[in-house]
């Protein structure tokens, strides 16, 4: 009888390491879950790039593609305001170098 004892008490044992073992598994799904979350938008890159003639969503149907193109977009657009404020800036550092003329 001990012997029955002790194998009911070594079961649950063995099905608590794999409850254990899934938690991770179910981490692992959550990121690609959290991941689509953003994507619930469909990105439309004719309104991100109204100048080009061609139609970009057929020319780009993959959905990676057009996030990556969308990233390219918000790079040049701070890429932009960068070189504004840079220009902006030197601009008054050449005004306060100048001598006044009198």
């Amino acid at each position: 009888m001990e012997n029955e004892t002790q194998s009911p008490a070594q079961a649950p044992v063995q099905p608590t390491n794999q409850s254990t073992e899934t938690p991770p598994q179910s981490q692992e799904l959550s990121p690609p879950a959290e991941a689509a979350v953003p994507q619930q938008e469909p990105i439309v890159l004719s309104k991100l790039f109204p100048d080009v003639k061609q139609d970009l969503d057929t020319l780009f149907p993959d959905p990676q593609m057009k996030e990556l193109l969308k990233e390219v977009h918000r790079t040049r657009q701070g890429n932009q305001r960068f070189l504004k404020r840079l220009n902006l800036s030197n601009l008054h550092a050449d005004e306060d170098e100048s001598p006044p003329e009198s």
